[in-house]
């Protein structure tokens, strides 16, 4: 078992700390750890210190005024962002990921334990909300990547040169 557990390391290692494929290490923070370099998600580094501090809020009863704010908006600006770099040609920035990132963990950081606890039923139709937008735009994303791979590797080039592309 720790032959495998091994091997698999060894395949999924650099995905540990950052989820991102080589062409996107852009969107990581880059730290020299021991001499090796370490990829950390941009914004993962921000939304898990997020998370933290929002489940800290409802467990003092901290701010319960702004609650709804931090998990009606705070996930809008990680969505913005994403959407923006995902379907332009804007490239974003990793300030601006970790940023919107650290907003996004605090409103799942109050959500969640929120949720559990007093049950405010209408959270549920904010994730819903988020999740059913984030969804679509999913599929788009993924449609459009399998355009652009059909599109590069020629598969439509005649059915483009019949059309008059």
């Amino acid at each position: 078992m720790a032959r495998e557990l091994r091997t698999g390391l060894a395949r999924t290692g650099r995905y540990l700390l950052s989820h991102h494929e080589p062409h996107e290490y852009d969107r990581c923070h880059r730290l020299a750890v021991g001499g090796r370099t370490v990829r950390l998600c941009a914004r993962c580094s921000g939304v898990y210190p997020g998370i933290l501090a929002g489940v800290a809020l409802v467990l003092t009863d901290t701010a319960p005024a702004a609650w709804p704010w931090l998990v009606a908006c705070g996930p809008a600006p990680a969505l913005v962002d994403w959407a923006a770099t995902t379907f332009t040609l804007r490239r974003g920035s990793n300030a601006i990921r970790t940023a919107s990132g650290a907003l996004l963990g605090l409103g799942y950081g109050v959500a969640v334990p929120w949720f559990l606890t007093a049950r405010p039923l209408w959270l549920l139709a904010v994730a819903a909300g988020y999740g059913g937008v984030a969804a679509a735009l999913l599929v788009r994303s993924r449609a459009e990547s399998v355009d652009e791979e059909t599109d590069r590797d020629g598969e439509n080039a005649g059915e483009n040169r019949s059309q008059g592309a």
